[in-house]
């Protein structure tokens, strides 16, 4: 069994704790494009200091300062945070889909994401690249455990659709951060399934 790294724990707490995201959406404020407007203006904010600390070398070194201990390596270098990636990615998620859609795709995001990286370092079993299959199935089950008993306007078999989906969208080399990938294609995925159902 190996140990998480402190950094990676704050990381991902904090990646939990952006379920008030989709939990919010559901059960707080149900107007679709309200929810897509105030992310935006986050994103766009979180965009904003993502280029300044690029060009600004006193806000790269407030930044680095007050958050290098959840930062990755590319990340303290002036690559886009995943924090950035994720207020995106939710932004696209909810303007793309309908609640019942939206909602879990992100909590597979928030929650399945956060549990596949834990239990991935603490017990790494069928590594594939930087990924295993023991974190992925833990985050495909745990997030499950959360969304099938909220989600009760959506058929459980294309919930569970989607979780496989966004298991194998975390375990695949896709280049972009799946901050944005396992929503919007585990979204395209469950709205295609509920489609054909």
């Amino acid at each position: 069994m190996n140990s998480v790294p402190r950094n990676e724990i704050s990381r991902k707490t904090i990646h939990l704790f952006a379920s008030v995201i989709p939990l919010g959406y559901y059960l707080v404020i149900p107007d679709r494009w309200l929810v897509v407007k105030i992310l935006f203006l986050c994103s766009v904010f979180s965009i904003a200091i993502e280029v300044g600390r690029k060009r600004l070398p006193r806000l790269e070194l407030f930044f680095n300062r007050w958050f290098y201990f959840m930062l990755r390596k590319h990340e303290s270098r002036g690559k886009t945070t995943g924090a950035t990636w994720l207020l995106i990615g939710s932004c696209i998620t909810i303007g793309l889909f309908p609640k019942e859609i939206a909602v879990p795709a992100l909590l597979f995001l928030t929650v399945g994401d956060t549990f596949a990286a834990i239990v991935g370092i603490t017990f790494p079993m069928g590594r594939i690249r930087e990924k295993t299959i023991s974190g992925g199935l833990a985050g495909m089950i745990l997030s499950l455990a959360v969304i099938l008993p909220i989600m009760q306007n959506i058929d459980a078999g294309i919930l569970i659709l989607g979780g496989f989906a966004a298991m194998l969208i975390e375990l695949s080399p896709i280049p972009l951060n799946d901050n944005l990938t396992i929503p919007v294609l585990s979204g395209f995925v469950m709205l295609s399934g509920s489609q054909l159902l």
